[in-house]
């Protein structure tokens, strides 16, 4: 018999972590094969990954794992789908996804051994798969356009992509994928332009867009309707922003992180509520000589020093094939720098060994650091940031902080 692939392994690994997680205590392989209506043997061969269950099969491990009971002779009910609640039907379209996918993967073709790196030598914003890439942007104010005659698309001058809040970071982005994946197709558009289907044909990759992440029991950071509002509770990431009842919405937006009882970030559903909060804010220049320390100002503004910034990467949830990538800060120097850090030549291969290393890989993660802001003749410039620096990290999905 053939080896097991390593992602058939991840396949029985997940069988047999269902099934020790139970319906309230570790279930037998004799009660989840008798629920299946399948043999011990079988279910047997599925956790020891020699060999692969149907996908039908897969299907009633969720229905079995998400709203399945034992009944007092030990047998275990299985449900029918219109007798879940709301959590538990989430559960198993949950688990459908998670297991089919695990699946897939398992019973592909080995094939030739795909290029590992884009173009320039790159990871991260290499797609090997050649599926289309949409970068999609925060659209900037109404207001500010209002004094740029060229941002109305009627004027014979008009310049389209002066309605790009993140220019900068597509600028940068956007050539830089292009490079990676030469063959690919590659767009930028901000969130007024985007459709149904530059959410599913491929991967997505959003910038900015960060006052769209509401947390649970938390005031948004200004209305918004975006992508990233729309994906938000499809991606499950355990944060979001706000501004505070009594801050500035231009200068105190922050990052929060949601908690469990064991102070682990966790993601609440709509209406649960978080055990705790953690708050992760921009840091400003101080005046020590006034009284309590206000912001330094130069030249009207506040003089920012390290802006917070979000890294993020998930499957996306209407192509699992598929990703999800978010590059968003508290403010535009934030989004900047996490595009930078994965672009910039001097520190992105270090940033991608880094990111590789400390979460196991590439493919799903979250990410919290500082962006470091500094202060030229000319003005503020926004640097690199290096993510394996301890003081830039913040918190992270792996447990780091």
């Amino acid at each position: 018999m053939a080896e097991a692939s390593l992602a058939q392994r991840r396949l029985a690994d997940k069988l047999r972590e269902l099934r020790a997680q139970g319906l309230g205590s570790a279930l037998t392989q004799g009660q989840v094969a008798a629920a299946l209506g399948a043999s011990v043997p079988l279910v047997s061969s599925w956790e020891n990954a020699n060999a692969i269950p149907p996908e039908e099969r897969l299907r009633v491990f969720a229905l079995v794992f998400a709203g399945g009971t034992v009944l007092p002779d030990g047998e275990v009910r299985v449900p029918e789908e219109p007798e879940l609640s709301d959590g538990e039907e989430t559960a198993r379209r949950d688990l459908i996804d998670e297991l089919i996918s695990l699946r897939e993967q398992a019973i592909r073709p080995d094939g030739p051994t795909a290029r590992q790196t884009g173009a320039l030598g790159g990871r991260f914003w290499y797609f090997p798969d050649g599926a289309p890439v949409r970068i999609i942007t925060t659209r900037i104010w109404p207001g500010v356009l209002d004094a740029v005659p060229y941002a109305d698309p009627h004027h014979p001058n008009h310049i389209q992509s002066l309605w790009d809040a993140d220019r900068d970071a597509t600028i940068e982005l956007f050539g830089h994928i292009r490079a990676e994946n030469p063959t690919s197709d590659v767009r930028a558009l901000t969130v007024a332009q985007a459709t149904p289907e530059d959410l599913n044909a491929g991967h997505v990759v959003i910038l900015g867009q960060a006052d769209s992440l509401f947390v649970a029991d938390c005031d948004p950071a200004g209305e918004s309707r975006s992508v990233l509002e729309y994906l938000s509770p499809r991606l499950e990431l355990p944060l979001g922003t706000r501004v505070p009842p009594d801050g500035d919405r231009e200068f105190d937006g922050e990052f929060v992180v949601t908690l469990n009882a064991k102070d682990e970030p966790t993601w609440f559903r709509p209406g649960e509520q978080p055990a705790k909060f953690e708050h992760y804010r921009p840091r400003f220049l101080r005046d020590a000589a006034r009284p309590g320390r206000p912001r330094r100002v130069g030249e009207r503004y506040p003089v920012i020093e390290y802006d917070v910034a979000l890294l993020a990467r998930r499957p996306n949830q209407f192509n699992l094939a598929a990703s999800v990538t978010i590059c968003a800060g508290v403010f535009s120097r934030g989004t900047y720098g996490a595009v930078r850090a994965l672009t910039d030549t001097h520190l992105r291969g270090r940033n991608e060994r880094f990111l590789s290393d400390h979460f196991g890989g590439l493919d799903d993660f979250w990410f919290l650091f500082y962006v470091p802001v500094f202060p030229s003749v000319g003005g503020l410039q926004t640097m690199t940031p290096d993510l394996g620096r301890p003081f830039h990290r913040l918190r992270d999905s792996a447990g780091g902080r």
